[in-house]
């Protein structure tokens, strides 16, 4: 990237960093972000920022949000008996998505993967121990994808919760 200017090499070494963007991608978003007007430019920084600033961990079920407890966790509406494990924020969309779900959540923050440094103790797996010890709890559906890690998981997390008086 010699001879660019630096802002510009700076930016594609951003965009680079994101997950599935190469470097003639991110090169190309950088070249595309500085044709476009400096207002624009601005309000996509912005929301850049305001994302860094204000996006936090719900305290209660852990899904991104930008409060705490986040809007499922504080619906009254919802069935506070069920509890969807998932892996992370963005399953909890897809699971929303499907209309069929009333319930609230917990988000683990991924799956166990010892290859990758992700063991029991590096997920959400003690807190949600904690929450299903609540008497009003009866059920727990494992929502983890239908890979390897997200199988390991759900077994791991099932012979963790056998104990307890909860349909799994």
């Amino acid at each position: 990237m010699a001879n660019l200017p630096e802002p510009i090499q700076n930016v594609a070494a951003a965009f680079d960093a994101l997950p599935g963007v190469g470097p003639r991608a991110a090169l190309r978003y950088a070249y595309w972000l500085v044709t476009q007007p400096k207002e624009s430019i601005a309000r996509f920084a912005r929301s850049i920022q305001t994302l860094a600033d204000q996006v936090r961990h719900c305290e209660v079920c852990g899904q991104w949000s930008d409060r705490s407890p986040c809007g499922i966790c504080s619906d009254p509406k919802r069935e506070a008996s069920q509890i969807c494990v998932v892996a992370t924020s963005p399953d909890i969309k897809s699971v929303e998505e499907t209309g069929v779900f009333r319930g609230i959540y917990h988000v683990l923050g991924g799956t166990i993967d010892p290859i990758e440094g992700r063991t029991p103790d590096k997920l959400r797996i003690k807190e949600l121990l904690s929450r299903v010890q609540i008497p009003i709890i009866k059920e727990v559906i494992l929502a983890m994808d239908t890979d390897v890690q997200g199988d390991v998981t759900a077994i791991y997390l099932k012979k963790q919760l056998s104990t307890l008086p909860l349909k799994v």
